[in-house]
C-alpha cells in the first residue's frame, strides 16, 4: 500500500514543473502582450500537438532503458507526411494509415539493429536518420505534396476554441496511456527498461519488448507526419526539425528518466505545452530567432542535466541500500 502511494506522489511529481512553468510563461505572454485571453492558450496547445506526440514517441523509446534515444524522428516524420499526403490524394484513411505503418516499419528497422546487433539507438537512429534523409529526397520529386483539404479543414475544426488537432493527440496520449501503464506490455516495458537482466529472469522477452517500443515510437512519428503536412500546408525536407528539440525537452521535463524504467504520458504532454508557451513568449517578446534558439538550447541542457543527475542519485542510493 505504502509502495502504492509512493508510486503515485512520485508519478505526479513529474506534473508539477512542466505544470508551474506553462502558468509562468502563460503570465509572461500576458505581461508582453498586454493582456491574457483564453485564445493564446488554445493556440499554444494547438501548435504544441506535433511535439507532444514526438515527444511521446521519444519518452517510449526511453523507458526501453540503456540510455536510448532517437535521433530520426525528424527524417521519419517527414517521410510520413509525404506518404500521407500521396495517399490522401486517393483516400484520407488510406493516408492516414499508411503514414502511421511507415512511421512504424521506420521504428522496427531502429529496433531490430539496436537489439540484434547491439548497436546503440543513438547510433542506430543517427545513421538511418540519414538513410530516411536520402530516401526523402529521392522519393519527394515523386510524391504528392500537397494535403487534402477535407482533411485539413477537419484538423482545423473545433469545438469551444479547441481545434480537432488538439483533441486527436489528446485522444493518442490516452491511448498510449492505457497501454503503458494498463497492459502487460506496459508494466513489462517498465521493467526492462529498469533492469534488463532482472526482466529476463523473471521471464520478460526483452528483445520484442524493446522492438514493440520502437514500433510505437515509429507510429506516433507517422501519426505526427500525417497531422503536421495538413497543418502546416503540404510535405517538404526537414519539417520536423522546428519540432525535435522542444519534443526531447518535453520528454525529459515531463518526468522521463534519461536512464529508462520511468515514463509520464500527461509530464510529456504538459512538457510539450510548457515548450509551446516559451516560444510564444519569445516571439511575442521579439526575440531574434537566432536568440530564441540559444535560450531553448540552453533551457534544454539544463533538463538533460537535471534528469541525468537524478537518475544517477537513485541509481547510487539503490546501490547504498544493496
Amino acid at each position: 500500500m505504502k509502495r502504492s502511494m509512493l508510486s503515485t506522489v512520485k508519478y505526479f511529481s513529474g506534473l508539477i514543473w512542466p505544470l508551474l512553468g506553462s502558468m509562468l510563461l502563460w503570465a509572461m505572454i500576458g505581461i508582453a502582450a498586454g493582456k491574457f485571453t483564453a485564445p493564446q492558450f488554445y493556440t499554444c496547445a494547438k501548435l504544441a500537438s506535433f511535439a507532444m506526440l514526438l515527444g511521446l514517441a521519444q519518452m517510449t523509446v526511453v523507458t526501453s532503458g540503456d540510455g536510448a534515444i532517437d535521433l530520426s524522428q525528424i527524417y521519419s516524420l517527414t517521410l510520413c507526411a509525404f506518404v500521407a499526403c500521396h495517399f490522401m490524394s486517393i483516400n484520407i484513411g488510406l493516408g492516414l494509415v499508411m503514414a502511421i505503418l511507415v512511421g512504424g516499419l521506420c521504428g522496427l528497422i531502429n529496433g531490430a539493429i539496436t537489439i540484434f546487433f547491439g548497436v546503440p539507438a543513438m547510433i542506430t537512429t543517427l545513421a538511418t536518420g540519414y538513410i530516411l534523409f536520402s530516401v526523402n529526397l529521392i522519393s519527394a520529386p515523386y510524391l504528392k505534396t500537397l494535403p487534402n483539404p477535407a482533411f485539413v479543414n477537419f484538423i482545423n475544426a473545433g469545438a469551444g476554441g479547441i481545434s480537432m488537432l488538439t483533441f486527436i493527440v489528446i485522444l493518442a496520449a490516452l491511448l498510449l496511456s492505457l497501454l503503458l501503464y494498463k497492459t502487460r506490455y506496459g508494466r513489462q516495458l517498465h521493467a526492462v527498461g529498469q533492469n534488463k537482466t532482472a526482466a529476463a529472469y523473471a521471464g520478460i522477452s526483452v528483445r520484442p519488448v524493446v522492438i514493440t517500443a520502437f514500433v510505437l515510437a515509429g507510429g506516433f512519428c507517422g501519426l505526427a507526419g500525417a497531422l503536421c503536412g495538413a497543418f502546416i500546408g503540404g510535405a517538404f525536407q526537414d519539417m520536423g526539425s522546428t519540432y525535435f528539440l522542444p519534443s526531447v525537452a518535453a520528454t525529459f521535463v515531463g518526468g522521463t528518466a534519461a536512464s529508462g524504467g520511468k515514463s509520464n504520458v500527461p509530464g510529456v504532454c504538459l512538457g510539450a505545452l510548457m515548450m509551446s508557451f516559451m516560444s510564444m513568449f519569445l516571439n511575442t517578446a521579439n526575440f531574434s530567432p537566432g536568440l530564441q534558439r540559444f535560450i531553448q538550447g540552453i533551457f534544454f541542457v539544463c533538463i538533460l542535466i537535471a534528469s541525468i543527475s537524478s537518475g544517477a542519485q537513485k541509481r547510487k542510493l539503490k546501490r547504498q541500500k544493496t
